[in-house]
């Protein structure tokens, strides 16, 4: 059976729902492939995710997967499909918008290291930090170095040296 003959027997699921407020319609296809198809080694599955939001522009997405069909089906790709952002909107948003990760070049796998370490030490560090206001929803990272600008970075020093470290741990 020819790949063209294969995208005509796709399976199709449709959701709709809210996405951030807006009604959106998540159509998937998919087929099974094998890695001389599509030419990518380990490839099990290709997949496409129309996504229709109201108020933005109709967006295709072409997805590939090592995993067979047993082990992914329909639902869970839709679901792997919404859930892959999850790292983009915790952590590692705030690396690369606060401590500007994605501006640095370093040349060195200890580098690389060290500094990944210190910024989310830091990171760590604002997490701690932040509960003790009213509205601690309102405080971002910046405000956090602000904060430890403003007092020589006494209460980082201060948790790096304390027997039992904490954000507020004086000596």
């Amino acid at each position: 059976m020819g790949l063209a003959q294969e995208l005509e027997q796709w399976l199709r699921e449709c959701t709709i729902g809210i996405n951030k407020q807006r009604h959106e319609k998540r159509v998937l296809r998919w087929v099974e492939v094998s890695a001389e198809n599509i030419s990518l080694p380990l490839a099990r599955q290709a997949a496409l995710v129309r996504r229709e939001t109201s108020g933005r522009k109709v967006e295709v997405v072409a997805l590939v997967t090592s995993l067979p069909p047993a082990d992914l089906d329909t639902t869970a790709w839709l679901r792997a499909n919404r859930q892959h952002w999850g790292i983009e909107n915790g952590l590692h948003q705030r690396l690369d918008a606060s401590h500007n990760d994605d501006c640095y070049r370093v040349r060195t796998r200890q580098s690389l290291w060290f500094m990944g370490l210190c910024r989310r030490f830091s990171n760590s560090l604002f997490c701690h930090w932040r509960p003790q206001f009213k509205k601690p929803h309102h405080k971002t990272t910046t405000d956090f170095f602000n904060a430890m600008g403003a007092e020589h970075c006494t209460p980082a020093i201060h948790t790096l040296n304390a027997a039992k470290p904490g954000m507020f741990t004086r000596p």
